[in-house]
């Protein structure tokens, strides 16, 4: 294949949900725009599922990007039991910079244009360093990079925690945030992780452009706040939607024969991500709530296995396919899939900016989803979990004139 004389290196922080965005936008500037790329993954000792997906990639022939893993980091002595996760990533990404700043100088050709994930922006001041334009990629919402973008000023003009306030959060030109709804950085203002989070603000700013992974007739509101706003200066770029092709050599025979076999619009997908947990007790009735929903559910473990398939009441007349519905945390990663496969979807928000990405989606949009499973709650109980269940495969029929 003829490629350009142009050479993206793009920066990724450890995680499934940051590696995936970041592979899917290397592959398609490699084979839609003919770049050359090579991703600089930052790995962690415990990341079983990053290194599974990594190897997928490398046993895919040549129209993958040139991925580089660059070896994990011991932050032991600087963190406690206590530290929060926006922290400690932020710290690894720090203490990658020496090998980063190796790499990318040691590529041949040089990179003519760098891109770090949310959490490497730290890292611009080596793209400087060579003189590479430097792009921020967010695998999020152009709100939540309104709000990140805003935040500094938020923290001058906003006394005391922002959670004790009664009123929203304004952001110009956006959709103001409810205070309950704000990401996790800012649940604290006394944490270390808000700070953080300041930070990589102003260091958003400071990039050469910003690229999202949403598009214009998702978020046009947001995207126009964005553009035309002068305390927002970079140039921001709408991308998306990119979405995880299925992987063959990765998907579990004995599941999908399964699947197969399964009545049309039967099956809810249960997930929460790579990085979302529940309490024991919340899990015991989750479990309950699925069960007495008499819906068949497949629950993903989060540490790549699945608890199920399970079967419910049977049916003779079976159908191979399925997207019945779909329970989830409501990452981007995973509410990209809902929205672009058309699967209705229980959201269930747990951490980082999925409450945001729940109210886009219900109040934005306009989309049929059940949000009323809030994290808010210590514990939701069985019969609100089958409740929920029970309407969003209901729904599911309707969508597709099943019956």
């Amino acid at each position: 294949m003829e490629t350009t004389n142009l050479h993206a290196a793009m920066l990724c922080s450890p995680g499934m949900g940051h590696l995936i965005p970041v592979l899917e936008l290397g592959k398609r500037l490699l084979t839609n725009h003919s770049l050359q790329v090579t991703i600089l993954v930052v790995t962690t000792p415990a990341s079983s599922g990053q290194a599974h997906l990594l190897l997928l990639q490398t046993n895919t022939g040549s129209t993958q990007p040139n991925i580089i893993e660059l070896p994990p980091v011991d932050i032991s002595c600087l963190i406690t039991p206590t530290t929060k996760v926006v922290t400690q990533l932020s710290i690894i990404m720090r203490e990658a910079r020496p090998a980063i700043r190796s790499a990318l100088s040691n590529m041949d050709p040089q990179p003519t244009i760098f891109v770090a994930d949310h959490f490497g922006t730290e890292s611009f001041e080596i793209a400087e360093e060579l003189r590479i334009p430097k792009y921020t990629y967010v695998p999020s919402t152009a709100w939540f990079t309104a709000l990140t973008l805003y935040c500094p000023v938020l923290d001058k003009e906003i006394v005391g925690q922002y959670v004790d306030r009664t009123d929203k959060l304004r952001i110009p030109g956006c959709r103001p945030v409810r205070p309950e709804d704000v990401v996790d950085p800012m649940l604290d203002r006394t944490d270390q992780q808000y700070y953080e989070y300041l930070r990589i603000g102003v260091e958003f700013s400071l990039s050469d452009g910003i690229l999202l992974n949403t598009w214009e007739d998702l978020e046009r509101k947001s995207l126009e706040a964005l553009r035309g706003d002068e305390i927002f200066k970079p140039p921001v770029y709408a991308i998306g939607p990119f979405t995880k092709p299925v992987e063959q050599n990765g998907l579990n025979t004995e599941l999908l024969e399964w699947l197969e076999n399964q009545p049309s619009k039967s099956v809810i997908f249960v997930s929460f991500g790579s990085g979302g947990t529940l309490s024991a007790e919340q899990i015991t009735e989750l479990a309950w709530g699925l069960e007495l929903s008499q819906q068949r559910f497949i629950w993903v473990d989060p540490q790549g296995g699945n608890c199920g398939p399970h079967v419910g009441p049977t049916n003779e007349n079976s159908d191979p396919s399925i997207g019945g519905g779909f329970l989830s945390h409501c990452g981007w990663n995973s509410t990209l899939e809902s929205l672009t496969n058309g699967v209705p979807i229980v959201a269930w928000p747990l951490y980082a900016e999925q409450r945001m990405n729940a109210v886009v989606l219900t109040e934005e949009l306009g989309v049929a989803l059940r949000t009323e499973v809030l994290p808010t709650k210590k514990v939701v109980g069985r019969r609100e979990v089958e409740k929920l269940v029970r309407s969003v495969m209901e729904e599911g029929m309707e969508m597709t004139g099943e019956s």
